[in-house]
C-alpha cells in the first residue's frame, strides 16, 4: 500500500465522495455486474446501461479510501462535492486554427480586477486539466474550494462567460491528465465576488404555479430549457443536466409526463451530437441524474418549509 504522502487526492478534499471511472480519459462510471447489486441487497436495474458504480452506490458515490485513491491514479474518477465542495472550471475555447480566443482563467482574473478584487489561486486546490482539442477546448484549470453556506451559487457556465463554469461534481484531482499543481494549507470558501458573478439558484417553487394541469405550457417551458443545448459554445452535458432538472420541476407539478420528457431530452442530445460523442446510455444517465437531483432538492426545500413530515 502506498504511503499517505503518495496519495493523489489531496487530504483536504477526501471528505468528498467519488465515482470510479471505466478508463482514463473516458467519463463512463466503472462497469459492474449484476452480482455486485445482489451482494449489496439491491435490485438489479433492468437497463444494462445502469450497471455501473454510480448506480451501485445509490448515486451517492463512494467515500475516499486507499483503494479509491489507487483507482483515481490508474483510471480516474468523478468527485462529487455535494454541499461542501465546489469546482470553478476554467476552460480555454479554441478557434478553428487552434489559437485561444477565450481563456477562462484570464477572463475571471480580469473580472476580479474590474470588481476591485484579486484572483488568488493559492487559496484553491489548483488542478491543471488536459483539454479536448477535438471539441475546441484547450488545457484549462480546476479550482476547488468550499461552498459558502450563506450564499449558495447557481451551477453551470456564467452568463457573462461560458468558459467559466461552477460545478459541484467534476473529474477528481489526481486522475490521469488532471495534475494537482498546488494545495493550500486550508481550503477557503468561494470568494464572494465569484459567487456574485454566478448568482444564486432559482427557487424550486418558481415553476410550481401556472403549469399544473396545463401540459402545453409545460412543454413550452421545457423546450425553452432545451434550447440552451443549441447555443454556440454551450457545454452540452451540463445544458442537458440543467434541462433534466427543469423537466423534473415540471413533472412534479403535473404538467409533464416523465417518459415523454426523457424522450424529448434524448432526442435533443442526439441532434446536437452528444449521443454520437458520449453514447445514448451516457446521455440517458445524465438525464436521469438531473431528474433525481432536482427531486432531492425539491424535497429538501419542502422539508425546510415544514410541508413534509
Amino acid at each position: 500500500m502506498s504511503a499517505p504522502e503518495e496519495y493523489v487526492v489531496p487530504g483536504i478534499l477526501r471528505a468528498a465522495r467519488f465515482v470510479p471511472r471505466q478508463a482514463p480519459g473516458r467519463r463512463e462510471p466503472l462497469r459492474v455486474n449484476a452480482a455486485a447489486f445482489r451482494a449489496r441487497g439491491l435490485e438489479v436495474p433492468e437497463d444494462h446501461a445502469l450497471h455501473n458504480a454510480y448506480q451501485l452506490s445509490g448515486r451517492q458515490g463512494w467515500p475516499w479510501s486507499p483503494r479509491i485513491d489507487y483507482h483515481v491514479r490508474r483510471r480516474g474518477a468523478e468527485m462529487l462535492g455535494g454541499s461542501d465542495y465546489l469546482c470553478i472550471d476554467l476552460d480555454q475555447h479554441l478557434a478553428v486554427d487552434g489559437s485561444v480566443w477565450l481563456d477562462g482563467l484570464r477572463w475571471l482574473a480580469d473580472a476580479g480586477t474590474a470588481a476591485g478584487e484579486l484572483l488568488d489561486i493559492t487559496m484553491f486546490v489548483t488542478v491543471r486539466t488536459p483539454g479536448n482539442p477535438g471539441r475546441h477546448h484547450g488545457p484549462g484549470w480546476h479550482l476547488w474550494c468550499r461552498t459558502d453556506p450563506e450564499y449558495r451559487v447557481r451551477s453551470g457556465p456564467l452568463a457573462r462567460c461560458t468558459a467559466v463554469e461552477l460545478k459541484a461534481r467534476c473529474t477528481a484531482p489526481g486522475s490521469p491528465g488532471y495534475e494537482v499543481r498546488s494545495i493550500p494549507g486550508e481550503l477557503y470558501v468561494i470568494p464572494r465576488w465569484v459567487a456574485l458573478l454566478a448568482g444564486q439558484p432559482r427557487p424550486v417553487a418558481a415553476v410550481s404555479s401556472g403549469t399544473r394541469g396545463r401540459p402545453g405550457r409545460a412543454w413550452h417551458r421545457l423546450r425553452g430549457a432545451i434550447s440552451d443545448l443549441y447555443q454556440p459554445g454551450a457545454l452540452r452535458n451540463n445544458a442537458l443536466f440543467r434541462a433534466a432538472c427543469r423537466a423534473r420541476e415540471l413533472i412534479d407539478v403535473g404538467g409533464l409526463d416523465q417518459a415523454r420528457a426523457e424522450a424529448l431530452l434524448l432526442d435533443a442530445a442526439n441532434q446536437v451530437g452528444l449521443v454520437r460523442d458520449d453514447g445514448a446510455a451516457r446521455c440517458l444517465a445524465t438525464i436521469r441524474s438531473g431528474l433525481t437531483a432536482s427531486a432531492r432538492q425539491a424535497g429538501g426545500a419542502l422539508q425546510a418549509k415544514g410541508d413534509v413530515a
